[in-house]
């Protein structure tokens, strides 16, 4: 089975100071032990590159990088036009919530791959009605 993973995840592993760290680390055990796979977007790894950067630090924004290229139970789909422009109409569509525009590529990339399971900490994949979030 394929999970989605999100900005607040991979932040919640990478950083021991987060809320999430213990959850996020079980979970991720759970995954890789249940032998699914991880799917993540361009996207998801360029916000959370920002946030390591301005939050934690350089270095831990490079291994973070360096680790999830080299990662084998992770694939990392490069956002088409066409899953872009679905974002776009999420985006626009759900004007009453405060989902950022990664967040409406991350839905619509789930809706076209069919991944049902998300792994995040973002009160915004429930929000958007079609996802189970976990842990």
């Amino acid at each position: 089975m394929k999970i989605f993973i999100d900005t607040a995840a991979f932040i919640a592993l990478v950083d021991a100071t987060d809320k999430n760290h213990q959850p996020a680390k079980r979970c991720y055990r759970e995954i890789v032990q249940s032998r699914n796979s991880l799917v993540s977007s361009n996207f998801v790894i360029c916000e959370t590159l920002n946030y390591l950067r301005t939050r934690i630090s350089y270095k831990v924004s490079i291994e973070f990088r360096e680790s999830v290229y080299k990662s084998d139970i992770l694939e990392i789909i490069y956002i088409s036009m066409d899953t872009e422009e679905e974002a776009y109409k999420i985006f626009k569509k759900y004007k009453d919530k405060d989902f950022s525009f990664t967040d409406c590529t991350s839905f619509a990339l789930m809706e076209r791959k069919k991944i049902k399971k998300a792994f995040s900490f973002d009160h915004h994949f429930m929000q958007f009605g079609s996802f189970q979030m976990i842990p």
